[in-house]
């Protein structure tokens, strides 16, 4: 009652409601720059603590003096300007560190924070009350004194702990609970000022006190308003920074389609809505003859294309229908529906945009798209799994080159699922080096003894065991994972027969793709310098296929590595198209047959001619001739017979990690009629 009876009958209320007006604005205007403190990065951080100290600082100093100007003492009364600007002062410097505080996560420090700045409004108010020079005897109740500060402490602490950095309307309660907080303070404080008049003189004048207040507060409020034009419009720009880096961070460059990541996030997004529309399918695209444009007309070529059909493809969607370049020739799309018309209809307009060839300036090109679906109701509501089923059902509309969608097949899908896992997990074995290498012996057929070994690599899988090399080798063709995988089979060859006791070859099969890699020859030398075995107990064996892909670089290759001291052979020989040609241009050192070839020679007479004719035609080119595959006695007895000069199989060794014993060798050669064994002493 003391509070509201000092401010009934020793004020001007309508100063008073000016006072509060200021503490209201500029309350709502220091919680617009103390939002920037809790967003601003860095050094920017202090610049905003120290404006909002400024505003805070000035709105207290302004509501208080114009409360004062409010205030009809009974004594005269002037003002010390020294002490008024050191109250001014002191609340921005002690409000600082509060509002560093305040701008923390933790409701605690929000509060502590608040606190810290009522604290500084106190001192500012009551070193205020000082500056005011009073002719008379000024007592102070202690009681109301200690309230002020502490309803000031706390409604503060309750303001900055309301604050969120968010806009929103808790924040103009905030903003009201801070300038409640202010004209607690003050109010609470004059009621525990009493005046004795001591002379009866002149002081300020009404018209001056009235003058003052609204001078102070309209310089107050062009402060304030100054700095919180500055937080809105370093807002505004923020905002807009974030709304154009978001956009590029959504959007491919190039076509200006919502990238992978919008593409995820709008699955998503559409998966957590309620009611709408009851179906929902994702749609994959593979373009194809796109990389003929690319090798054909230049990347630039390939751009353009891309621009124009994203183009195309943006023109043809509807509500409820989205597109996007997951990246290279990529393409996603959503579409959400109630009918399968309305799916089979955008299938079609998808369809439909590839149906008119492209024209350019300088080139023209007509491309066509590999397209899988997945459907949600159908197929799961999982966003990934969904989007991985469509792309599964893709890559198989691009096995099949069919030009009509496909659409998931578990079943069907489930084999291409497997082959993709076992591709990662064949790159991760190849960096991790996790294959070992089995040797199978090869024999002459003439003596019985070994002449060297084919090394021949193996796979355990972690999980699925041993992997078979007609599994994973084709795998690692198609992934491009053969040459490392290659380079590691030659190096780990080298250096393991290198450590063998007999001085027989080892012999390295040479894929495709390795045989044009340009960095061969280099490669091959230093497998051999760093294992130190010499190069004429290495062998390269390699297909047709390996040659007729470049001929003139695969005969320098071939003649590099044969002037090295290195055997070249033909491998999987009676299997090609152009074996005579091949081997009148090559400068091989050995024939190999085919064992799917020599598999027949035991009951075709046709495929024994074959065997002779080979036979007769490596010894006129001075190429030895093994017979590959040799599993049964009376195959070896027809090898023998027809001339071929060694053998390899499981009649005389399986492909194993030890190397094979040769008496054992020499013992399965006994086993064909020991008269087509010229060389052979009848105790083996």
């Amino acid at each position: 009652m003391r509070v509201v009876a000092c401010l009934a009958h020793d004020h001007d209320l309508r100063l008073v409601a000016l006072a509060l007006a200021v503490a209201l604005l500029g309350s709502l205007a220091t919680l617009q720059t103390f939002r920037r403190i809790a967003l601003a990065p860095g050094p920017s951080r202090t610049g905003w603590i120290g404006l909002t100290a400024v505003g805070i600082g000035t709105m207290v100093w302004a509501t208080h003096f114009v409360a004062m100007m409010a205030y009809r003492a009974s004594a005269p009364v002037v003002l010390d300007p020294l002490l008024t600007l050191a109250s001014l002062l002191a609340v921005i410097v002690l409000a600082a560190p509060g509002l560093a505080i305040a701008a923390r996560r933790p409701l605690a420090a929000r509060f502590g924070g608040g606190a810290i700045v009522g604290m500084a409004m106190t001192i500012m108010h009551y070193l205020g009350m000082a500056a005011y020079r009073v002719d008379g005897i000024v007592h102070w109740d202690a009681r109301f004194v200690v309230a002020s500060l502490i309803c000031a402490m706390l409604l503060s602490g309750a303001a900055f702990a309301m604050f969120r950095r968010r806009r929103g309307w808790r924040n103009v309660g905030a903003a009201a609970t801070l300038a409640l907080a202010v004209a607690t303070l003050h109010f609470t404080g004059m009621a525990a000022l009493s005046i004795t008049a001591l002379t009866l003189g002149e002081g300020l004048s009404d018209v001056t006190m009235t003058t003052l207040a609204i001078t102070t507060a309209i310089a107050a409020m062009i402060v304030i308003g100054g700095a919180a034009v500055s937080a809105l419009i370093d807002g505004h720009t923020q905002g807009e920074s974030y709304r154009r880096l978001r956009r590029m961070a959504l959007h491919d460059a190039l076509t200006d389609l919502p990238n992978r990541m919008h593409f995820t996030e709008e699955l998503e997004r559409r998966f957590r809505i309620d009611g709408g529309y009851h179906r929902l399918a994702t749609v994959m695209l593979d373009l194809s003859r796109f990389k003929v444009v690319n090798d054909t007309y230049g990347h630039q070529a390939g751009d353009q294309l891309l621009m124009a059909l994203a183009a195309r493809l943006t023109a043809s969607l509807r509500p409820g229908e989205c597109i996007a370049r997951l990246g290279g020739d990529e393409f996603a799309a959503i579409i959400s529906y109630d009918a399968g018309e309305e799916l089979d209809a955008f299938l079609l307009r998808l369809r439909a945009a590839f149906a008119t060839p492209f024209v350019f300036d300088r080139f023209s090109a007509t491309i066509d798209a590999n397209i899988g679906v997945a459907l949600a109701h159908h197929d799961g509501f999982d966003p990934d799994a969904l989007l991985a089923k469509a792309d599964l059902a893709m890559s198989r509309a691009k096995a099949a080159r069919s030009p009509e969608p496909c659409f998931y097949d578990a079943q069907m899908d489930e084999a291409v699922r497997a082959r993709r896992e076992l591709v990662t997990d064949l790159r991760a074995a190849v960096e991790a080096e996790a294959f070992e290498l089995h040797y199978q012996v090869q024999a002459s057929v003439e003596t019985g003894e070994i002449t060297g070994y084919e090394a021949l690599v193996r796979w355990n899988h972690p999980t699925r065991g041993r992997i078979a090399p007609l599994v994973f080798i084709p795998l690692a063709e198609e992934s491009g994972e053969i040459v490392p995988l290659s380079i590691w089979i030659l190096r780990q060859a080298c250096f393991e027969a290198a450590l063998w006791t007999n001085r027989h070859i080892v012999a390295v099969n040479l894929s495709p793709k390795h045989l044009a890699d340009p960095r061969l020859v280099e490669t091959v030398a230093a497998a051999l310098a760093d294992s130190g075995l010499p190069p004429d107990r290495l062998v390269l064996e390699l297909t047709e296929s390996a040659i007729i892909h470049d001929r003139n670089f695969a005969l320098d290759q071939l003649q590099a590595l044969k002037a090295m001291g290195i055997g070249i052979a033909l491998d999987d020989f009676g299997v090609g198209y152009s074996s005579l040609d091949v081997l009148r241009s090559f400068p091989f050192d050995r024939i190999k047959l085919d064992a799917s070839f020599v598999s027949a020679i035991d009951h075709d007479d046709q495929a024994v001619s074959i065997l002779r004719s080979v036979a007769a035609l490596g010894r006129t080119l001075g190429m030895s001739v093994l017979a590959e595959g040799i599993e049964q006695p009376a195959q070896l007895s027809i090898v023998t017979r027809e001339g071929c000069s060694a053998i390899q199989g499981y009649l005389i060794g399986k492909p194993a990690r030890m190397l094979a014993d040769p008496g054992e060798v020499r013992q399965a050669m006994l086993l064909k009629p020991r008269s087509l064994v010229p060389g052979i002493a009848a105790t083996g």
